[in-house]
């Protein structure tokens, strides 16, 4: 009787799934996210410069507070002078550079991210079948200046005087093209480009500490180690390299 109250505990505790787990069993620990923001720092006797690279689209848009999209790579900069003279600050003078392909950039400015102007670019139409023929001369005497005899130097006869040009090819065209730039987003908001403005490192003379970001045009996934930044101006001149965040 014993044996068969068992076993018909057994199967309603299996059917109610109530089987006591072994207490021995350990939850499996879940591999903690990989951290996508890497650091680097780099000085000289005049400048040190520290920098944080975000590395994957959701980073940058938490710096940004805005997405930028792909084919981009945002490091905030923090650039502390030393001593007591001022330093003339030029975003140009930052490079970027990857060892993963040979890509490097140069910052964009907040309008080349996501401003809304656009060139246009229109044909002008010419005319075909005119040559030399069909063009005026002038007032010159003989036809050129100078007046030279038979009309060009040499003794060549000008358009017009027996054994000159009578005509042009039928197929020359003169046509040409006018690019012009159209900004379609005239007085439209434009949240993205007002949050690039705003972050962005700004150029001028410091003296004390000054932090911004920099847009630097990256296309495909980079690893920090792969990452140099470099900023040009400093004699001689100051490169960082980033430090991979997941490895200790």
């Amino acid at each position: 009787m014993r044996r068969i109250a068992m076993a018909g505990l057994v199967v309603v505790l299996a059917l109610a799934g109530g089987m006591p787990a072994r207490a021995d069993k350990k939850e499996k620990a879940q591999a903690p996210e990989p951290k996508t923001v890497a650091t680097g720092m780099a000085s000289d006797d005049k400048i040190e410069i520290t920098a944080r690279a975000f590395l994957d689209r959701e980073s940058r848009k938490e710096a940004l507070g805005g997405d930028i999209g792909t084919g981009y790579l945002i490091v905030e900069v923090t650039l502390t002078p030393k001593g007591d003279e001022k330093l003339n600050l030029d975003v140009d003078d930052f490079l970027l550079r990857s060892d993963k392909d040979g890509q490097h950039s140069r910052p964009l400015t907040a309008s080349q991210v996501a401003g809304s102007a656009v060139m246009v670019v229109k044909s002008v139409g010419g005319q075909q079948g005119r040559g030399m023929a069909g063009q005026s001369p002038g007032n010159y005497p003989g036809g050129y200046p100078g007046g030279y005899p038979g009309g060009y130097p040499g003794g060549y006869p000008y358009p017009g005087q027996a054994g000159g040009p009578t005509g042009g090819s039928a197929t020359a065209d003169t046509s040409g093209a006018s690019a012009t730039i159209e900004d379609k987003g005239a007085g439209k908001p434009n949240p993205l480009l007002d949050a690039l403005k705003a972050k962005e490192l700004k150029d001028g003379q410091i003296d004390k500490p000054v932090t911004g970001l920099l847009y630097f045009q990256i296309d495909g996934k980079v690893k920090p180690k792969q990452l140099e930044l470099v900023y040009r101006r400093a004699p001689p001149r100051v490169s960082l390299r980033f430090k991979d965040p997941n490895k200790k």
